[in-house]
């Protein structure tokens, strides 16, 4: 099986795998899916269950192509998807503490009865 193929004058591997990436790509991906997922709940007030990672994924894709790392599509889907709950879980964890800040940081009403 061909495994590599010629695109713009570079040779790429076409079973490339996430864990094959370099450390700092890694992590700037991870970011993105971090940060993607995010204004995804602000703007639906959700998180992606099912189809709707996919609109998660094709968003941080096309970050990935704009920097040029070299990944097939199905390895960013299958690595969101295997760490879309402990990021899920992390989110809802810095929500609840914010809010948690927040009500103890404003000023209650003190009215006499």
């Amino acid at each position: 099986m061909k495994n590599h193929v010629w695109v713009d004058g570079q040779l790429r591997q076409t079973n490339k795998q996430f864990s094959a990436l370099k450390q700092k790509q890694k992590e700037q991906i991870n970011q993105w899916l971090k940060e993607e997922t995010e204004a995804y709940y602000s703007l639906h007030q959700c998180y992606p269950v099912g189809r709707q990672s996919e609109d998660v994924v094709d968003n941080v894709y096309a970050s990935i192509e704009r920097a040029g790392i070299w990944i097939p599509y199905g390895e960013v889907y299958q690595h969101y998807i295997s760490i879309k709950t402990r990021l899920i879980n992390r989110l809802k964890a810095k929500k609840n503490a914010n809010e948690r800040e927040a009500e103890l940081t404003s000023p209650k009403d003190e009215t006499d009865c």
